[in-house]
């Protein structure tokens, strides 16, 4: 009897080592509601822009952003099933051994219980008598059965269903206003392109600032370290009145002595500014043109003074810093599309003489683009490059070439070898 429990009490661990495998699934049921929810998030700050020169007169307002959001509400169901594969063996082998030690324990009392004769041990002890075999065969059987059954029915406990019934919230839709606009005081800094910074007060929303005597040309405006956000006419008067402020401290600078990137800069800042100053400026984008004009017919070598000394592609590459790479299938080649938009900038050649290169002047295939590419007459490098030679430069965009019945994007370069 006392094996028998050991026996039972061993069966409860097996039981809690059999594996249950359990999956989830979540259904979702009817549509409860729909409703709208609102919800306020941290804003920005923006400006109004009005500039009379030399004066730029800001209006700063911090807002918030309102937004509502359209919510659906459902029933959801969330299901667990769990499932055992040892319940149905384990049951199988309980069920058959225990019903086995029934019968054996059932027959044994049909038969004989008197010792076997036959068998004599050195004691002198007969051997067992039948029932005796037949009983301890049961005891063995049901030692199996007994805890071989717990094991099958706990795990069978075990396994099932389980639902959980619950609500759900889903966001269909939601729509961003600002809302809550008010005037803003508190620290305005002005950051120029180089990095340097200028920094000023707000005071109720407002701040006027003197072109003439402001110290840097700003390219964006930041309160309290976060960027003050300006719609798009705000944003061409803001930087109409940041070039006119940069041809001030510049004033002094006669044209001769610019390079072609400084000659360039300066006439895209004359156009910007004229936006505010008018005509006012007339003379001054006259002369600047026409010194370009001077530049391109003669090609003087002024025009490739870039203020650093280059001797080889690389420091070419790293005083330039080209930020527009120019080759078959770039993105960037929508900037020949109208290349007067982009006086000045540097770019990274890398295509395919076309026609072969003259002594100044050549036509490079980029993919199904042609560009003209100017080759100064004074230049620091050396080497041919027939038709076909495939070629990568530091160049300038210089507008727009017409030769004959030929017009194309001009580029002059700066440095130019073969590629591979």
């Amino acid at each position: 009897m006392r094996r028998l429990l050991l026996l039972l009490l061993l069966a409860w661990p097996l039981a809690a080592c059999t594996a249950v495998d359990s999956t989830t699934r979540v259904e979702r049921g009817p549509l409860l509601r729909t409703f709208e929810r609102p919800v306020l998030l941290e804003g920005g700050v923006t400006s109004d822009v009005r500039v009379d020169w030399p004066m730029l007169k800001l209006t700063v307002v911090g807002y918030d952003v309102c937004r509502a959001e359209q919510v659906e509400e459902y029933a959801e169901e969330k299901i667990t099933e769990r499932s055992s594969s040892a319940a149905g063996p384990a049951l199988s082998t309980g069920i058959a051994n225990t019903l086995a030690s029934g019968v054996l324990l059932a027959v044994s009392f049909l038969v004989a219980s008197s010792a076997n004769t036959n068998v004599i041990d050195a004691g002198g002890n007969y051997g067992p008598s039948t029932r005796q075999y037949l009983q301890g065969a049961s005891l063995v059987t049901l030692g199996i059965g007994v805890p071989a059954l717990i094991v099958g029915l706990i795990a069978r406990a075990r396994t099932g269903e389980e639902v959980q019934a619950q609500r759900a919230e889903q966001v269909v839709s939601q729509k961003d206003v600002r809302c809550n606009e008010r005037p803003v005081t508190g620290p305005l800094t002005l950051v120029s392109a180089q990095g340097a910074v200028l920094p000023t007060q707000v005071s109720d929303g407002a701040l006027d600032l003197d072109g003439t005597k402001s110290k840097l040309a700003p390219e964006t405006m930041k309160f309290a370290e976060r960027e003050v956000e300006l719609s798009e006419d705000a944003r061409a008067l803001f930087s109409a009145w940041s070039a006119c402020v940069a041809l001030e401290q510049e004033a002094g600078k006669p044209l001769d002595t610019l390079s072609e990137t400084g000659l360039l800069a300066r006439a895209e800042r004359l156009r910007e500014c004229r936006q505010v100053r008018g005509n006012a400026l007339e003379g001054a984008v006259k002369a600047v043109d026409a010194e370009l004009a001077h530049r391109r017919e003669t090609g003087s070598p002024a025009a490739w003074a870039p203020g650093t000394n280059v001797s080889t592609f690389e420091e070419a590459v790293s005083a330039y810093a080209p930020t527009l790479k120019l080759s078959a299938n770039s993105k960037d080649l929508a900037v020949l599309d109208a290349p007067e938009a982009a006086e000045g900038k540097a770019v990274l050649l890398e295509g395919i003489v076309g026609e072969g290169l003259t002594e100044n002047i050549g036509i490079i295939q980029l993919g199904d683009r042609q560009v003209f590419l100017f080759i100064p007459p004074k230049r620091a490098w050396s080497g041919n490059f027939p038709n076909g030679t495939r070629v990568e430069a530091v160049a300038l965009i210089s507008g727009r070439q017409t030769l004959g019945e030929r017009s194309l994007p001009l580029l002059r370069a700066v440095w130019m070898r073969t590629a591979w």
